[in-house]
């Protein structure tokens, strides 16, 4: 949309057009922080996950789990990270844990089972073994979803259930989080193994920007603009933070602290201490974080130019594009793609996957044979598994597929 100005000094938009890099934008928003409000809004809602993905998801993760139950009929498997908490991308990985009693973990084992099966194929599976914690990273050969499993990771449970916490603590947590994972992900700074932003420390700088807000303190948080809010984690942590002598602590209503007090927290540019483990910081791997910061950092300045009113025409931002969140937040073709392709292939690939008793990481998303029964006590509710027998197949049964395309079709709004 092109704006321009009416006699009366006020602005209007011309006529919508779609805009290819935002697939979010369905309608035109206004050239100032209410539109960029209104636009965050209306991305989450776009990011956030079909019944058709969160299905499939949980179907790969059933599937891996009936192989590592018929190698380790005792091990126990739970998912983590972003689909426990709901805070995933369409595609972000699914995190695994196993535990087990195992001397070392059986990486090479598993390796080994998952390519046997045809889950992964060999030329995309990797085995990180000098990681700090080993995983196995892979993309399953039927959906494309990406996974990480990893073995005997017990603080991924609490941190997962802390964000939990946190999510519904603050209202408006998702939706920044969910901006800037995009944000992160298209400048390829948000893996961890290569010295990137993590979700979970992401999650909680949001966190800590919150706590210390002063409207908070006032009890106003939840009728905050989301533009504000996302202009001011920005200038925090791309300006004005000063990352040298002060770490994060999110227990206890959160707190800034001197890094000087723990010899051990003043090896990394970013520290933001273990909320289950005070003197760690989960952060130290973050040895990108100057270029994070400066992302930030130029972030900041765009959205101020762009929301606040020029002195000259000239200076004017909008006009320049139709989009606010667009300029620094896109979507690459590919995503979308691959939205369209699971819409319209899931039938196919549900008849050939394995299923859980529940699919989805929230009970308040349940399925349509969940709303109208309550869940077996052993349903599948986003941490363990249910509890079926260990020694079935990992492929699929005709019964698993007709399940999920009944309960697919059978609710009128997919």
């Amino acid at each position: 949309a092109v704006v321009s100005t009416q006699s009366t000094g006020g602005p209007f938009l011309a006529p919508f057009f779609p805009n290819p890099d935002a697939p979010w934008k369905t309608k035109i928003y206004s050239p100032d922080i209410i539109g960029l409000h209104n636009e965050i809004e209306d991305f989450a809602k776009w990011m956030k996950p079909t019944k058709e993905e969160m299905m499939l998801r949980g179907c790969v993760v059933e599937r891996v789990k009936r192989i590592v139950h018929q190698q380790w009929p005792t091990a126990r498997v739970e998912i983590f990270g972003s689909f426990k908490t709901g805070l995933y991308l369409p595609t972000s990985d699914i995190d695994i844990v196993i535990f087990g009693e195992w001397t070392q973990a059986p990486l090479r084992t598993l390796e080994r089972r998952l390519v046997e099966s045809h889950i992964a194929d060999p030329t995309t599976i990797k085995v990180l073994d000098k990681a700090s914690v080993p995983i196995i990273k892979l993309t399953d050969s039927l959906t494309k979803i990406k996974l990480d499993i990893s073995f005997n990771t017990n603080n991924c449970i609490k941190s997962a259930e802390k964000i939990s916490e946190l999510l519904r603590q603050y209202p408006c947590l998702d939706k920044l989080v969910l901006v800037l994972k995009q944000f992160l992900l298209q400048r390829h700074l948000n893996e961890v193994f290569v010295g990137g932003l993590g979700s979970y420390c992401l999650t909680l700088m949001v966190v800590a920007k919150l706590q210390s807000c002063p409207r908070r303190r006032r009890g106003r948080l939840e009728e905050e603009n989301l533009g504000v809010l996302l202009i001011e984690f920005f200038e925090f942590y791309g300006i004005r933070f000063n990352y040298n002598n002060t770490g994060i602590r999110i227990a206890d209503g959160g707190s800034f602290f001197n890094k000087s007090e723990n010899a051990e927290m003043r090896g990394s540019m970013l520290c933001i201490e273990d909320p289950f483990q005070p003197g760690n910081d989960i952060a130290r791997a973050s040895y990108s974080m100057f270029i994070v910061k400066e992302a930030f950092k130029l972030a900041y300045t765009w959205l101020k130019r762009a929301v606040i009113a020029p002195s000259k025409p000239c200076e004017q931002v909008f006009p320049l594009t139709d989009s606010i969140l667009g300029t620094l937040v896109k979507v690459d073709k590919v995503i979308v793609e691959y939205r369209h392709w699971i819409k319209n292939n899931w039938i196919y690939m549900a008849k050939m996957l394995p299923h859980p008793e529940s699919y989805t990481h929230d009970d308040s998303i349940a399925t349509p044979s969940a709303r109208r029964d309550k869940p077996k006590k052993d349903a599948w509710q986003g941490g363990e598994l249910s509890d079926g027998t260990t020694d079935q197949s990992a492929e699929a049964s005709s019964e698993d597929g007709d399940r999920l395309t009944d309960e697919l079709t059978s609710d009128s709004s997919v």
